[in-house]
């Protein structure tokens, strides 16, 4: 049964994971992005703004926003003439590495969907999903994507991403995450990955990678947290655009995680604890670990979302304010 308006949550997600460039993202609690969604009696998409948990600037020209461009490419795939209304609450900031853009996408096509009955599963909405990232990235990158749309840890081909497969975790993940305050955008952090490596990492990494999934699948979070901090590709390069990188990294670790990484193009920060209880110290090493460096950040606690983009109301969701 269509709706007439309708609050989705788009949430936040965690991309790379250590070796698992542009192939590998998992899917997080409490952090995202919020679309208030009503039909109006004009064709097409419009898009408005409201006051969240960031500051941000919205893009002067909305054509180009990915909550719109996903919506317009659900409305498409309804072969509508009719009209949407979108009021975007940002909560993830731009440039933080967290999936922003993703999460605005995945929640303009669910709106958009939602409002109409429901006539699509998620999975075929994945082309306009990708269609978004692709304006928004220069690429059509999957591994923030999918798992924004889908839920879970999503294993995604970096050359084809409308190849993937879902990972199923056997036990719960305890993240700790921090948001330093640096802005990293993606298209930039790209730009600065070398053309050619040489054959011992690229080697080293692809073993990595699959030590690294198959960890995942067995539930050894040990194995896990040592393998998301051997990357040699992208890793170290990136690092340098992160002040307290090495401060945070080391801070996590005396703090008891398995291991502490880049999340996607950062400056998020992300660890993996051994509980619950556990993570709410390491998120707090990672936090002064990162003042210390004179840079301030906020931080959560989240644990693995396997849902993805859902309707606010049919499934109780709070929004996480960072600390």
């Amino acid at each position: 049964m269509p709706f007439r308006h309708i609050d989705v949550f788009g949430p936040a997600s965690l991309s790379n994971l250590g070796p698992g460039f542009d192939a590998l993202g998992l899917c997080i609690s409490g952090i995202g992005d919020v679309v208030r969604a009503h039909r109006t009696e004009y064709p097409g998409i419009r898009l408005k703004h409201e006051p969240g948990a960031v500051l941000w600037e919205a893009l002067e020209d909305s054509a180009k926003n990915t909550a719109v461009i996903a919506a317009k490419g659900v409305l498409d795939l309804l072969g509508t003439d009719e009209g949407v209304e979108l009021t975007l609450t940002k909560g993830i900031p731009l440039g933080s590495g967290i999936g922003g853009s993703a999460a605005s996408a995945v929640a303009g096509a669910w709106a958009v969907n939602m409002l109409f009955g429901r006539p699509f599963d998620k999975e075929a909405l994945i082309e306009a999903v990708l269609e978004a990232e692709d304006i928004a990235s220069g690429g059509r990158h999957g591994d923030n994507a999918l798992p924004a749309l889908l839920g879970g840890l999503i294993l995604v081909s970096s050359s084809d991403a409308s190849r993937y497969r879902r990972i199923e975790l056997p036990g719960s993940l305890h993240i700790a995450l921090i948001l330093p305050a640096v802005q990293v955008l993606t298209r930039q952090a790209r730009e600065m990955l070398p053309d050619r490596v040489p054959l011992k990492d690229a080697a080293g990494n692809a073993s990595e990678l699959a030590f690294l999934v198959d960890a995942y699948r067995c539930g050894d979070w040990e194995t896990v947290g040592q393998c998301m901090m051997r990357d040699r590709l992208v890793e170290p390069v990136r690092a340098s655009l992160v002040p307290c990188y090495h401060a945070v990294r080391s801070a996590a670790l005396e703090a008891g995680a398995f291991g502490c990484a880049l999340t996607g193009s950062g400056p998020a920060m992300f660890a993996l604890a051994p509980s619950a209880e556990q993570a709410v110290p390491i998120r707090d090493a990672m936090l002064a670990a990162s003042v210390s460096e004179r840079v301030k950040a906020e931080g959560v606690v989240a644990e693995v979302n396997d849902t993805g983009v859902v309707d606010m109301v049919e499934h109780n969701v709070r929004v996480q304010q960072p600390a």
